[in-house]
Formats: C-alpha cells, sequence, structure tokens
C-alpha cells in the first residue's frame, strides 16, 4: 500500500512538472520532446527505485541511478512551484517581458541544477557528531550516550557506509549506544555483511533498539532476532535500569512503533513499557516516531524522549510537509514541565543520496546531574 500511495503522487508530481514548468520554459518542438521522455523515464525510475526496495535486489549502480530519480523528481518539484510566481514577473512590465521572461526560464534551469548538485554533496557527506549536553532531574552519576536512527541499511546504505558509521560511533566512547529504529529498509537476507558491520556497535552499558516503522515492511520477526543474536537488546513495550560501576543511572524504556497500530502487531503501549520501573531515577524513552510524545504528559514523568523518523525533513522545503504530521522536526524541544524531546535528523536516507539543509546525524548526550 506504502509505494503505491508513493508512486500516485509522484505521477501527480511528474503531470505538474511537465504542464505548468517544462512546457512553460521549453518552446522548441525537439527539446520539449526530450524532456518530456526524460520524465516518462525518471518516473519509470521511482517505479524501479520500489520495485527494487521492496521485491527485487538490484544492482548497486543501478539501484543508484533509479535512486536519484525521486530526487530529481523531488527538485523539479521545487523548481516549478518557485517557477509560478516568478512567471507572472514579466507581465508587469511590457517593454521588458521577453527578457524578463528569458531570465526567468534561465534562472529556474539552473536552480534545478544547482539544487541536485548541491543535495548530492550535501547527502554524500559523513554524519555530523551534535553533541548534547543536558542535565536529567534525579541523576545521581553523569554518563554518556550516542543516538543512531534512520539508517536505513539496504539499497545504496551497505557494508562500506555501515562499517563507516559504526567506526564513528565507536570513536566517540560513550557508555551505551541507542538506535531509534528504521534502522534496515530491506530483509535481512539482502545485507548479510551490512549487519554483520552493525554488530560491531560496541559501548559497556550496552547497545538498545526500539523498532521505526521501516522494519514493519521487511520481515519484522527475523530482523529482531538477528539484532538479539548480535547481542542488541531490543525494548518491546519495557524497561531496564541502567547501571555503571554498581550505580543506578536512569530507567531505559523502550515502545514498539505507532506503524503496529495500522498492522495491528507489535502496537506500542506506553503502560506497559513503564511499569514497574524504579520511580527513584530519571526515565529516557526510546520512541521512533516524535508524536508519540503526544502520549506522554506530565503523570507519566518522562524526562526525555529519543525519536528520529523526520529526517529532519531530509530536503528542504518538505520539513514542511513533515511537520503536517509530527509535531517536532530535529533537535531539542520542551514537550512539557517535566518531558524533553530530543529528534535525531537521521543518520542516513531515504531515497535518493541527497540531503539539504538537513544534513545527517549522530546524536552524542553527555547526561549530567541536573
Amino acid at each position: 500500500m506504502f509505494p503505491l500511495i508513493v508512486l500516485s503522487v509522484f505521477l501527480i508530481f511528474h503531470f505538474f512538472i511537465y504542464f505548468f514548468f517544462i512546457k512553460r520554459i521549453i518552446k522548441p518542438k525537439i527539446p520539449l520532446l526530450v524532456f518530456k521522455y526524460f520524465l516518462i523515464a525518471n518516473y519509470l525510475g521511482v517505479v524501479c527505485y520500489f520495485l527494487g526496495r521492496y521485491y527485487w535486489n538490484m544492482p548497486q549502480s543501478l539501484y543508484f541511478l533509479v535512486s536519484l530519480s525521486i530526487g530529481v523528481g523531488f527538485i523539479l518539484l521545487v523548481a516549478s512551484l518557485l517557477y509560478q510566481p516568478l512567471s507572472l514577473i514579466p507581465y508587469f512590465s511590457k517593454k521588458r517581458r521577453t527578457f524578463l521572461r528569458n531570465g526567468i526560464n534561465v534562472f529556474s534551469g539552473f536552480f534545478a541544477g544547482g539544487y541536485l548538485g548541491f543535495g548530492l554533496i550535501e547527502g554524500g557527506m559523513q554524519p555530523k557528531v551534535e553533541q548534547i549536553n543536558l542535565p536529567l532531574k534525579n541523576l545521581k552519576t553523569p554518563f554518556s550516550a550516542v543516538q543512531v536512527s534512520d539508517l536505513h541499511i539496504g539499497g545504496l546504505i551497505e557494508e562500506n557506509i555501515v562499517r563507516k558509521i559504526v567506526n564513528q560511533v565507536n570513536s566517540l566512547g560513550a557508555d551505551v549506544v541507542f538506535l531509534t529504529g528504521d534502522i534496515i529498509d530491506t530483509e535481512v537476507s539482502n545485507v548479510p555483511r551490512a549487519m554483520e558491520e552493525l554488530s560491531k556497535l560496541k559501548a559497556p552499558l550496552g547497545v538498545y533498539f526500539v523498532t521505526g516503522n521501516h522494519e514493519f515492511f521487511h520481515n519484522i520477526g527475523e530482523l529482531l532476532a538477528t539484532l538479539k543474536g548480535y547481542g542488541i537488546r531490543v525494548l518491546e513495550n519495557e524497561n531496564i535500569v541502567l547501571v555503571k560501576n554498581g550505580k543506578k543511572l536512569v530507567n531505559l524504556a523502550g515502545v514498539y512503533d505507532l506503524f503496529g497500530r495500522r498492522v495491528g502487531v507489535l502496537e506500542p503501549d506506553l503502560t506497559k513499557a513503564l511499569d514497574k520501573r524504579d520511580d527513584s531515577l530519571p526515565t529516557i524513552l526510546l520512541a521512533h516516531q516524535p508524536k508519540f510524545a503526544l502520549e506522554v504528559d506530565d503523570s507519566k514523568s518522562v524526562d526525555l524522549i529519543l525519536s528520529g523518523h523526520t529526517h529532519g525533513g531530509q530536503i528542504f522545503p518538505f520539513r514542511f510537509l513533515v511537520m503536517i504530521d509530527q509535531p517536532y522536526l530535529a533537535g531539542l524541544y520542551q514537550h512539557s514541565t517535566k518531558t524533553k524531546v530530543y529528534v535525531n535528523r537521521g543518520t542516513g536516507f531515504w531515497g535518493p543520496p541527497m540531503r539539504i539543509l538537513a544534513r545527517s546525524e549522530i546524536t552524542h548526550f553527555k547526561f549530567v546531574t541536573g
């Protein structure tokens, strides 16, 4: 269902791009025909992307090309939307109408090309380590943690990228590592070497995982069993107490992703996740989608919620669409009197290997006494 919805939306995008942008800036028949078939090919690339993502494990070079088609579609849509108000400018000057129209057309074309190039450059950058110092009420012993989210192993995220990220995380020397969902986006059997690299994440207090929505798309039972086999602790509507050098630090709770409610399996249960915790300790909750925070009020006494899911919008200006669905986009928020929310921008990417004004992130927390 998800691929069909996305493909329908992209089909509408491509029609809009052709009739309201390409046909208006390109007049000669042959170039117009070339761009028409280019858009058809680009849409077929989007179709092939989803076939490769969910049904066919295609070669890496081909996967790169079809994933770009999603980014090209997004960027041409942005250029098309920007063109609409700009195209009205020539009507305010009869004498310079042709000059202005040609200038706007050329600018729109260069804008689309530059936007694509910038997105590829930022998307190819190593994740930025965000250093966050955060006091926690009732915390008696300081400790550090690293959050990795939305890695989306599969497709273009293969073992070489996973290896670099794992090395980057391990080099931070944190006490504990949190994986807040959407870590894998294919069948485990398709990416054995990448998963083996993921298993090399190390931290004295352990590595902890909660599901994201994308894990539900690809045999989630096999994935959870694989992670557990690596020694990664999966928090399934439950909590544990982190202990450092014999001293209790925090309650660490985790819930299944909200997508579980849509499919009727592995549904999140906050009451169960917080049951029998140590009330003398602060509580950190791992929940993939930021909007799960809407179920957490002060009566739950949760000090911090760590989420991902949004990718920070990934390609500007689509952050504004994300904000329609999610109350928090990226960074630290004061959700209520007792509860803060931190949203990681994502350590990998989904779709095209592109990011614009939303660089990928690894979050390094240093929790101090509050």
